[in-house]
């Protein structure tokens, strides 16, 4: 707790918050956590999760643009395969914090 407490300062505190701004989109933790088990492309991603029943929409146009905000954010990162691309989860220690908010979220309903 010391070592975090000794980080905080405005620019530090701005850039925790604009990556957790990057995550505050149902259908960019979904992206997230698809992305946990391995590469994706972006029709990938939209068969995968246009199966959800989720309020968010998953056509493409939309999946491309929250990868975006993703890679902008370092939490995905995209490889040049052939004839597409594959989007790749950069930052794993995020499944860990998600791991933790759906313990709370369990916990408090």
């Amino acid at each position: 707790m010391i070592h975090i407490i000794k980080e905080l300062d405005t620019i530090v505190i701005n850039q925790l918050a604009d990556s957790f701004k990057a995550l505050a989109s149902p259908a960019r933790v979904a992206i997230v956590m698809s992305l946990a088990e391995h590469e994706m492309s972006v029709n990938e991603l939209v068969d995968m999760l246009s199966r959800l029943d989720c309020a968010c929409s998953f056509e493409r146009t939309n999946i491309s643009k929250h990868l975006a905000v993703l890679r902008e954010a370092g939490i995905v990162s995209c490889i040049e395969d052939a004839q597409r691309r594959l989007y790749r989860l950069e930052a794993r220690c995020l499944l860990q914090a998600i791991s933790c908010t759906l313990q709370l979220a369990r916990i408090s309903r």
